[in-house]
């Protein structure tokens, strides 16, 4: 019976990982302790240990790898909303489980333009001063547009926007996990195409950040 049981568990862990994007991202202080909690009474008792004991040990390590990631994402916000605007995206139970900074186009490019701006200089420094400090990051660099113009028009300049920051990144010596960009033209506007000000908003390049609890331990 002994040899069954961590067999379980694991598929027990690979299921609760392998529900959404975002849970699988971070589990939490809280859903840390109750997996090392679990994890922790089996090894005892498979070990000819007390249970109890094992469940201790076990919740004191995952709170610990839980907690750790949402540190990492809440120390790195309050260094990024120095420069630009950063929201935590949460779970259901309230974890953070990434990062969303946007990038306000009217700064990085002229108008109808994919080329970076001077302007964009001391924006795309500041990031990178931060960035350089968490290797640990997967990013997604992804370029929108409001819906003004031909759908092919915007796919095509959303997508040379969110490659022109990547590389300006890349160019620069950032280190990090991984990387990547993606266009998704007008899809997904954050603000209405029928103003000036909420076609500014929906111009715009966001880097999605995330992190995985295993690489910070």
């Amino acid at each position: 019976m002994k040899k069954i049981i961590l067999p379980v568990l694991a598929g027990c862990l690979m299921l609760s990982a392998c529900t959404t994007p975002g849970k699988r991202t971070a589990i939490g202080a809280g859903g840390g302790a109750a997996v090392g909690a679990l994890a922790g009474a089996i090894i005892a008792n498979n070990t000819g240990g007390k249970s109890g004991q094992g469940a201790i040990y076990g919740a004191l390590a995952g709170a610990a790898a839980g907690g750790l990631l949402g540190n990492y994402y809440d120390k790195q916000a309050k260094e990024l909303a120095q420069i630009a605007d950063v929201e935590k995206v949460k779970d259901a139970n309230g974890k953070t489980v990434r990062l969303v900074i946007t990038l306000k186009n009217d700064i990085l490019f002229e108008t109808g333009n994919a080329a970076l701006s001077a302007n964009s200089v001391s924006t795309l420094n500041g990031l990178l001063r931060v960035l350089k400090k968490y290797p640990k990051n997967n990013i997604i660099v992804a370029g929108y547009t409001d819906s003004t113009g031909t759908k092919a028009v915007n796919d095509n300049l959303s997508i040379q926007r969110a490659k022109a920051v990547y590389d300006y990144l890349m160019a620069n010596n950032l280190r990090t996990k991984s990387i990547q960009y993606t266009g998704y033209g007008s899809a997904n506007p954050v603000a209405s195409n029928n103003t000036a000000a909420g076609r500014a908003k929906n111009r715009r390049v966001e880097l999605l950040i995330t992190a995985n609890e295993k690489d910070l331990q």
